[in-house]
C-alpha cells in the first residue's frame, strides 16, 4: 500500500513540474484517476490529485467526474465526505461541468442522510458561488424531472440554505425563484408548499397589487377551492389543505385583492359539511380553526352574486351556538356558551348580510326568534364579564383577550337590535389583536390561535371555563399538520424520467415510493 501511495506522490510531482508542458502526461493523469480503485488512502488522495489538475485534461474530464462519483457512493463516510468536498472544484475553472455537477448534489442531498447532507449543501453551496444562474437552474431541471419521491430537500435548499446564504441575491436568481417556485406550487407537497410561501410572501409579489392577485389565485388553485370539497378524500387530506393554504392566503387580502371565490366556498361548501367536519380527527379544532377564517375572509369579500346562499349558512351555524332561552322561563339558568365561535360567526354575519339587508326583515317570525336568541347571548356576556372581574390572575392569555371577544359581541348584538338591523359598527377580532401583540413571532408558519371561551353557569353560579373536547378538559389547538399530512400533500408521479447515468447503481439508479395526495 505503501508504494502505491508514494507512486501517486510522484505521479503527482511529475503533474505540478510539468507546469506549461502538463497536456503530455495524460497518461499519468489516467493512472491518477485508476488510483481511485485502491485502498482507503490511495483513493483520498487520488481524488485530490484529479480535482487539481482537471481543468489541463479536458480530453479525461469526464472519466475524472465519474471517478469521484463512484467514490461519493463508497462505504467508508470519509472517502464520501472527501469526495463531495472535491466536486465543486471541478466548477472552479470549467464552468461547463456546473450543470452536471449541481445535478450530481442534487441527488446526493436526495440520498444521504443528516451526516452526509450539510457536506453536500455546502458543495452545492461553492459550486452556487462560482456559477449562480447555472447552478440554479440545474437544481430546478433536477426538481422538475425527478421521478422520484426526490425534490422535497432540494426544494428546502432552495427557498431556505441558499437564500440565507445569499443575503443580497442578484435580481435574476431571486426572478427565478419566484418565477420556478409557483410552478413548484401547483403539485407541491404540504412540506414544499410551506417552503415555498414563506418565501414568496416576502417576495415582490406581494409588493403590488397585481402580484398579490397572482399568488392569491396560485394558493387557491392549491387549495383547489373551484372543486367540490371532499371530506371523504382521506388521503389527500382536503380540509387540512384548504385551512394551510388560506392561512397563507389571508394576509393578501385588502380593498383592491378580495376574498369572494373564498368566502363562497367556505359558505357553500364547507359549512354546508359542518358536522360532517366535526367527526374527523381534532374535528372540533378544524372547525374553529374554519371559522376564524371565515370571519377574516369575510372582511375583504367582494360583491357576491347571491348572497343569500352564503349567509343562510353562516345564519344557520350561528343559531346552533345561540340558544333559545329556556321554556321554564328562567333566564338566569344560562348554558355552556362558546364565545369565540360566536364572535367568528357573528363578524361574518355582519360583514355579509349587508349585501342582503332583507335576510332578517323579509320574515318577522325569523328576525323575533333570532332577537331572542341574541337578547338571551348577551345575558351570557354580561355573566362571563361579571366572573372575569372576580379572576384575580389576569396575566393568563385568556384571560387577557376575553374582554375583548365580550365587547365585540355586544357592539355586532347592538347592531342588529336596531328596528331595522343596521351593518355600520367595526370591530376587530380578538384573535387578530392577539397576533399584533405577538410582535416577536415574525414566522411565516400560521400561528396557534388561544383557546375558545365558554361562559358556564350551573346551579346558578357564574364560572369561566374552556370548553371541553369530547370529555377532554383541554381543547387541541389547530396547528399546520404533519406527519402523514405533510408527507402526502399530493400525489407526485411524473413519468418518462431521465436516467442518471449506470441504472440500478446507487444514487443513478435510485427509485423513491411516489408521494402520496394525487390529484
Amino acid at each position: 500500500m505503501t508504494d502505491k501511495i508514494d507512486e501517486l506522490y510522484k505521479k503527482y510531482d511529475i503533474l505540478t513540474d510539468a507546469k506549461d508542458n502538463i497536456a503530455k502526461y495524460s497518461d499519468v493523469y489516467l493512472e491518477c484517476i485508476e488510483g481511485t480503485k485502491g485502498t482507503e488512502k490511495e483513493k483520498k488522495l487520488a481524488a485530490q490529485i484529479i480535482s487539481q489538475f482537471f481543468k489541463h485534461f479536458p480530453d479525461h474530464q469526464k472519466q475524472a467526474v465519474e471517478a469521484v462519483l463512484d467514490l461519493c457512493e463508497d462505504s467508508d463516510l470519509s472517502i464520501r465526505i472527501n469526495a463531495i468536498k472535491v466536486l465543486p472544484i471541478f466548477c472552479k475553472d470549467v464552468k461547463e461541468h456546473v450543470s452536471r455537477v449541481a445535478d450530481i448534489l442534487c441527488q446526493l442531498i436526495t440520498l444521504l442522510d443528516d451526516q452526509d447532507l450539510n457536506i453536500a449543501c455546502n458543495s452545492l453551496i461553492q459550486v452556487y458561488k462560482e456559477s449562480p444562474t447555472k447552478t440554479v437552474k440545474a437544481i430546478f431541471n433536477y426538481i422538475f424531472t425527478s421521478v422520484e419521491n426526490s425534490r422535497e430537500k432540494c426544494v428546502h435548499f432552495l427557498y431556505k440554505k441558499l437564500v440565507k446564504v445569499d443575503d443580497k441575491m442578484a435580481p435574476e436568481i431571486n426572478d427565478l425563484l419566484v418565477e420556478e417556485g409557483k410552478k413548484i406550487l401547483q403539485d407541491s407537497t404540504a412540506a414544499e408548499f410551506l417552503t415555498i410561501m414563506s418565501f414568496l410572501s416576502q417576495s415582490k409579489l406581494t409588493k403590488t397589487t397585481a402580484g398579490q392577485q397572482e399568488l392569491v389565485n396560485a394558493i387557491a388553485d392549491r387549495a383547489e377551492i373551484h372543486k367540490d370539497f371532499d371530506l371523504n378524500d382521506t388521503e389527500n387530506l382536503h380540509c387540512e389543505r384548504i385551512i394551510m393554504c388560506t392561512q397563507y392566503a389571508l394576509p393578501l387580502f385588502n380593498a383592491n385583492v378580495e376574498s369572494t371565490n373564498f368566502v363562497k366556498f367556505y359558505c357553500e361548501q364547507i359549512l354546508e359539511k359542518w358536522d360532517n367536519i366535526g367527526t374527523l380527527k381534532d374535528g372540533e379544532c378544524l372547525q374553529y380553526q374554519i371559522l376564524k377564517q371565515l370571519a377574516e375572509l369575510s372582511a375583504h369579500c367582494g360583491k357576491l352574486e347571491t348572497p343569500s346562499t352564503c349567509i343562510v349558512q353562516i345564519f344557520d351555524k350561528l343559531k346552533r351556538f345561540m340558544p333559545l332561552p329556556p321554556e321554564d322561563g328562567d333566564i338566569d339558568k344560562i348554558p355552556n356558551l362558546d364565545f369565540t365561535s360566536v364572535e367568528c360567526l357573528l363578524y361574518a354575519f355582519h360583514r355579509l348580510a349587508r349585501q342582503s339587508p332583507d335576510f332578517l326583515t323579509a320574515d318577522p317570525a325569523v328576525l323575533k326568534d333570532f332577537r331572542s336568541r341574541l337578547n338571551y347571548f348577551s345575558r351570557g356576556v354580561g355573566g362571563c364579564k361579571r366572573s372575569l372581574e372576580k379572576i384575580s390572575n389576569k396575566d393568563d392569555e385568556k384571560i387577557k383577550i376575553a374582554p375583548t371577544v365580550l365587547d365585540n359581541i355586544n357592539a355586532l348584538i347592538k347592531d342588529l337590535f336596531y328596528t331595522t338591523p343596521i351593518y355600520k359598527c367595526n370591530v376587530q377580532l380578538s384573535f387578530k389583536l392577539l397576533d399584533k401583540v405577538k410582535t416577536s413571532e415574525k414566522s411565516q408558519t400560521p400561528q396557534k390561535r388561544h383557546v375558545p371561551i365558554h361562559f358556564d353557569s350551573s346551579n346558578g353560579s357564574a364560572t369561566k371555563q374552556i370548553r371541553s373536547n369530547k370529555g377532554s378538559d383541554n381543547v387541541k389547538l389547530y396547528t399546520p399538520p404533519s406527519g402523514k399530512f405533510s408527507n402526502n400533500f399530493q400525489s407526485y408521479d411524473r413519468s418518462g424520467g431521465r436516467s442518471r447515468g449506470r441504472a440500478g447503481r446507487g444514487m443513478r439508479g435510485m427509485r423513491g415510493s411516489p408521494r402520496g395526495w394525487r390529484n
